[in-house]
């Protein structure tokens, strides 16, 4: 956490992102992150490396709409409305369970949400935390059966809200394995996963910074997330 003063007022900056390489833990089955040397400085004068990388490897990374939907745009597709927005945090991490020594919830229901109807009319992003965001920090295996979801229903209800241009979470996926009923439900929306660093967000309403890289026809891009909270 950083404060910084703008224009006379002062605010505290938290960086929702956290660092990957060849070590970070990617969702099982997907490519591990590869470096390779392109040049070296000891025989070229200047050092450039390349990586691979899947679009969706990055914390956090957004979801273009055609991840999921044939006939969705690509990641591109998303304009400025979606990279700045004042947000709500829903922190479920309490009522979940312990699992590897992290304390999360599974399965997100719309009886989760509903009470923030009145709060969720005002904002333009949603962030649910789970809890998941400390076992991505502690760079533990993953296991597709035991990711945080949003159930249809749950997505469903969001969806409803045409405010809300942006929904964040700490899982790997808005969808239980082998479904993909959550992202066809949001895909007006910008679904930002893999966020980290949610547990130290101490105030339900802040300021969300959520800028992709803007990669033409990619299906999802790293995310540069920032909660901006403006201080007492």
């Amino acid at each position: 956490m950083k404060e910084i003063n703008l224009g006379g007022r002062k605010f505290f900056v938290i960086e929702l992102t956290e660092p990957v390489g060849e070590d970070s833990e990617p969702y099982p089955g997907d490519p591990r992150i590869k470096k390779e040397i392109f040049s070296e400085i000891k025989k070229t004068g200047y050092e450039h490396y390349t990586y691979k990388i899947g679009d969706h490897s990055f914390h956090p990374h957004a979801d273009a709409p055609k991840h999921q939907n044939i006939l969705g745009g690509s990641i591109e597709s998303f304009g400025l409305d979606f990279f700045f927005n004042e947000a709500l945090l829903i922190d479920l991490s309490e009522i979940g369970e312990s699992a590897g020594g992290v304390n999360y919830i599974t399965e997100v229901k719309p009886e989760h949400l509903m009470q923030f109807s009145e709060k969720l009319k005002e904002k333009g992003a949603v962030v649910i935390r789970t809890g998941y965001d400390k076992w991505i920090e502690a760079n533990k295996k993953h296991n597709p059966e035991k990711l945080p979801y949003l159930t249809k229903e749950a997505a469903g209800f969001i969806a409803g809200f045409a405010n809300i241009r942006v929904i964040g979470t700490d899982s790997l996926t808005v969808d239980r394995a082998g479904c993909h009923e959550s992202h066809k439900a949001l895909k007006e929306k910008m679904i930002v996963e893999c966020m980290v660093n949610l547990y130290s967000i101490k105030k339900d309403d802040f300021f969300l910074i959520s800028a992709p890289i803007r990669i033409k026809e990619a299906t999802g891009a790293p995310v540069a997330a920032y909660a901006i909270i403006e201080k007492d």
